[in-house]
C-alpha cells in the first residue's frame, strides 16, 4: 500500500521519505506482484516509478534458456529435434507435432503448442492438454 501512496502523492510527498526506503518499498511490491503473477500491474508500477534503479528493471533484456525436456542437453537453434536424443523439442501439446510457427505456452506449467490448437483447446477445456493437472485457463 505504501507504493500506491507514493504514486498518488507525487513529488511533493516523496521528498519526506528517504530514496533508499522508497526503492525498497518499490522492489518489494514489484516482487510481491510477480509472486501473484500480476505481471501487467508489476510492469505498470515499474514504468511509473521515478527511481532509476526500479524503472530500469523494464529495460533488462529477456533471456530464454532452452534445453531438451528429456535429456536436459542445451538446444541449438538448428532443427526441431534434440541433437542428443533426437526427440522433438517443444511439440504441440494437442497434436504432438513440431511447432514451426507461433508457439504459445502456459506461464504456469510451461506446456504449449500451436497457437490455434491451444486456443481451441482452452475454449473447450480448462486443464492442460498434457494431463499435468495444471489449470491453463489464461493463455
Amino acid at each position: 500500500m505504501a507504493v500506491s501512496v507514493l504514486l498518488v502523492i507525487g513529488d511533493k510527498g516523496r521528498s519526506l521519505i528517504e530514496k533508499d526506503i522508497q526503492e525498497q518499498w518499490y522492489l518489494a511490491y514489484v516482487d510481491l506482484l510477480a509472486r501473484f503473477r500480476l505481471w501487467s500491474v508489476s510492469a505498470h508500477v515499474i514504468k511509473l516509478c521515478p527511481i532509476q534503479a526500479v524503472s530500469s528493471l523494464s529495460q533488462d533484456s529477456t533471456v530464454i534458456a532452452s534445453q531438451c525436456g528429456r535429456c536436459i542437453k542445451p538446444l541449438t537453434p538448428v532443427g526441431w529435434h534434440c541433437g542428443r536424443c533426437l526427440k522433438l523439442t517443444n511439440p504441440c501439446s494437442v497434436c504432438h507435432q513440431a511447432v514451426r510457427g507461433l508457439y504459445v505456452w502456459c506461464q504456469g506449467c510451461g506446456h504449449g503448442g500451436h497457437m490455434d490448437h491451444m486456443y481451441e483447446w482452452i475454449q473447450e477445456y480448462k486443464w492442460c492438454p498434457t494431463g499435468c493437472g495444471h489449470k491453463c485457463e489464461y493463455m
